[in-house]
């Protein structure tokens, strides 16, 4: 049951959209595609929907192989970025239109019509026109034409793309609330990550056309299989260091535009040069700190203060506890000031420079004390 992906290639002309792509979604489950723009998840949506004919490979629905089978033959309900209102039907209309195709009932559409009108909030506008709402509302009205239908998947393409920061946030939660109500498989595409680990059972991470890794939102928080995946869970990012290994006295460190930020255990005989992931809950700014960067500005996030600066020409972010002390510290630096951070508690994470692998992944507590930096740290 739910969605099975074998083997599906789509090219056009020479250019390959997507690429081998396996996956299986179970029963019932919230399934979030995310990647950036181009990535191909918007179009891996539209294969499954029936949109788009795969050039290699199958898609099953509850175990039917639908590969050739036309959109409407696949009951799926699908709700796009542009809603796509008519514009001479009420709301009532827009949302039961489906409904009143299948011949169900007027009772039984009544009442489903209702239902979901007052999971949306909408049921107040059942008797206006598309062109009385707001953009939100109508993204309600295109959200509710979908969720009224008695579909084996839904299948979701950027839904609240369209809709304010506050309204997105409450939508995220009548989203997640109206599946786990009608345990209905959903597959659901978004760029945003917050937007991703708020709804998902599991995340799948697509990029350049292929699947990078799949997993639930801590499993690609906390075990990011390459440094792509480390760069784009997590808000604000994850710090990739370019560092050269050198070992000295027995013991590997790693270097960072020259200066020993840290030891590591364990690493390959033949590594000369890793990629060093550090989330910016791990960094400390810290006036003896290893780690040299230019400040560039300061972003204030309700308790914590958010600290841009640039290292060896790349951003680096750290994420500090707001206090009176470091606010005050903080604001007397200028734009392209010197700056310094040391690494505190937390995970770190080892990519091979190459291919962006990860090698190797470790908490700072299996560093012995005695080979971190200068361990008298003078905090903000």
């Amino acid at each position: 049951m739910g969605v099975r992906i074998e083997n599906l290639r789509l090219k056009y002309g020479d250019k390959l959209a997507l690429d081998d792509i396996n996956l299986e979604v179970n029963d019932g489950e919230f399934l979030v595609i995310l990647g950036s723009s181009g990535s191909g998840k918007t179009t891996l949506l539209r294969c499954v929907s029936g949109l788009i004919e795969p050039t290699e490979g199958s898609v099953y629905i509850d175990d039917v192989d639908v590969t050739g089978y036309y959109p409407s033959d696949r009951n799926v309900a699908m709700v796009f970025q542009n809603f796509a209102l008519y514009p001479h039907m009420t709301v009532y209309d827009n949302i039961s239109l489906n409904l009143k195709l299948k011949k169900l009932p007027r009772n039984e559409i009544q009442k489903r019509v209702e239902e979901v009108a007052r999971t949306l909030h909408i049921d107040g506008y059942l008797k206006k026109y598309p062109k009385q709402l707001s953009g939100g509302e109508q993204q309600r009205v295109g959200l509710a034409r979908a969720m009224v239908r008695d579909p084996s998947v839904y299948l979701m393409d950027e839904p609240l793309s369209n809709l304010d920061a506050k309204l997105r946030h409450e939508m995220l939660g009548e989203l997640r609330n109206f599946h786990d109500r009608v345990g209905k498989t959903t597959i659901y595409v978004c760029h945003d990550q917050d937007e991703a680990m708020a709804l998902a059972d599991r995340i799948v991470i697509i990029n350049g056309g292929r699947i990078v890794q799949v997993g639930d939102p801590t499993e690609l928080y906390d075990h990011p299989r390459d440094s792509f995946v480390a760069s784009f869970i997590g808000n604000p990012p994850m710090n990739l260091l370019d560092c050269t290994v050198s070992k000295e006295r027995g013991v590997t460190g790693l270097y960072f535009q020259g200066k020993k930020i840290t030891a590591v255990p364990d690493l390959p005989e033949e590594t000369e040069r890793v990629t060093l992931g550090i989330r910016p809950e791990s960094l400390i700014p810290d006036a003896k700190g290893p780690i040299e960067a230019e400040f560039d500005y300061t972003i204030l996030s309700g308790s914590n203060n958010e600290i841009n600066s640039l290292a060896g020409g790349k951003p680096l972010k750290a994420v500090v506890r707001r206090s009176m002390s470091n606010v005050s510290e903080i604001n007397r630096y200028q734009h392209g000031d010197l700056m310094h951070f040391s690494i505190g508690k937390g995970m770190l994470y080892i990519f091979n420079a190459e291919t962006g692998k990860i090698i190797k992944e470790m908490s700072t507590d299996e560093i012995e004390s005695a080979e971190r930096p200068d361990n008298t740290v003078q905090r903000f």
